[in-house]
């Protein structure tokens, strides 16, 4: 994929020294042809626009708004102005490498259906004790072998939780993905994610529904950034609630409107399993004086997931008001359309898509294969 544009998208809010630092190693990276996409989600975007024309004015960098909160709708923002034909997404809070989108556009052509990307994500710093708690607690670098996911049914056998155990695919602060496919998708689930009552595991339902849809994602550790990890208790706290109410927003979702609902029914004993035992991928790089406060809010939020999926959804469904608008506004152009013809023309009203559309849950969209035989 020689000479591949490459549009890096990167969400902030307001977080102009993180923001600034991440802009400066995206573009010492070298690469070209390149565009960076600051999606600002706290508007107005008065520091952010201020960071890119004060230190980036003469390099490829624009700044969008998107007032819907949630990093979800960020992504999506940036994802619709963005017009490379490969998209990489960064958080703020990273450094990338020097060979970051080298490497990531180069992972695309392991095999044709590979349509997505991660990496590794190491820490900027462990000094400080909570950052080494969080280390241990999300396990973000997923290893040094390079990996391959489908949805086949020797997967299955490996891992039985997969897709929906996506955590060691790999995290959307260090992912790339082909444009058409994530848009076609109808990009990241606004219900998901952080900045939303769901809080987190809006890049791991991305995954899933990547791999239901027949691709392939790579995890290549050639695919580096570096990552601020927290150290405040509060934060710690936080975020291990949040990822655990998260996994089982993500889930609820699954269960409620995905194609292998009862494979994930199937698989709910192996997950409790899977969640307790110490010697699983998620726990055994963990300590023994890991505090049993984080395990705990996180099992916590894990039971409160589908509640914060049901307020997300209904936060984010639309409004009776806003269903009438479409059609009438519809309506009106037509009619006006129709009063500058000739008498006899006819209105050209648009068809409904025939093609095979995958199935939509209340918010986003995703054509599944069928996982009766697979994984």
């Amino acid at each position: 994929m020689t000479g591949t544009t490459v549009s890096v998208i990167v969400p902030t809010c307001g977080n102009t020294a993180a923001l600034e630092r991440a802009l400066a190693s995206i573009l010492a990276t070298g690469y070209t042809p390149l565009e960076v996409v600051v999606v600002e989600n706290r508007p107005p975007a008065l520091a952010s626009r201020r960071v890119v024309e004060e230190r980036f004015s003469g390099d490829p960098v624009q700044v969008v708004e998107e007032p819907r909160p949630g990093l979800s709708s960020a992504r999506n923002a940036g994802l619709a102005s963005a017009e490379g034909e490969v998209v990489a997404f960064a958080d703020d809070d990273v450094v990338v490498d020097t060979a970051w989108i080298a490497s990531g556009v180069k992972a695309f052509e392991v095999a044709s259906d590979v349509a997505c990307v991660t990496g590794r994500i190491f820490p900027t710093s462990l000094e400080a004790p909570g950052q080494k708690l969080f280390d241990e607690f999300t396990t973000l670098d997923k290893g040094p072998e390079r990996r391959e996911f489908r949805l086949l049914l020797a997967t299955r056998a490996v891992e039985p939780l997969f897709p929906y155990a996506a955590g060691h695919i790999g995290s959307g602060a260090n992912s790339f993905v082909l444009r058409d496919v994530a848009l076609n998708m109808g990009g990241f689930d606004p219900v998901l994610g952080t900045g939303t009552p769901s809080f987190a595991c809006e890049d791991l339902d991305f995954f899933i529904r990547l791999v239901q849809w027949g691709f392939a994602i790579v995890y290549d550790p050639a695919v580096i950034v570096y990552h601020d990890h927290p150290d405040s208790p509060a934060d710690l706290n936080r975020r291990a609630f949040g990822y655990g109410m998260g996994l089982t927003a993500m889930l609820t979702k699954h269960l409620a409107y995905g194609p292998g609902r009862l494979d994930l029914l199937k698989a709910v004993p192996a997950a409790v399993s899977y969640v307790r035992d110490p010697n699983s991928r998620k726990n055994r790089d963990k300590s023994s004086d890991f505090p049993r406060r984080l395990a705990l809010l996180e099992r916590v939020g894990m039971l409160l997931g589908p509640v914060g999926y049901g307020l997300s959804l209904a936060e984010n469904a639309p409004r009776p008001s806003s269903w009438l608008n479409e059609p009438l506004r519809t309506l009106r152009s037509h009619v006006r359309a129709a009063s500058r013809r000739e008498p006899d023309s006819r209105v050209s009203v648009p068809q409904p898509r025939l093609e095979q559309d995958p199935p939509r849950s209340p918010t986003g969209s995703g054509r599944p294969t069928d996982t009766s035989a697979a994984t």
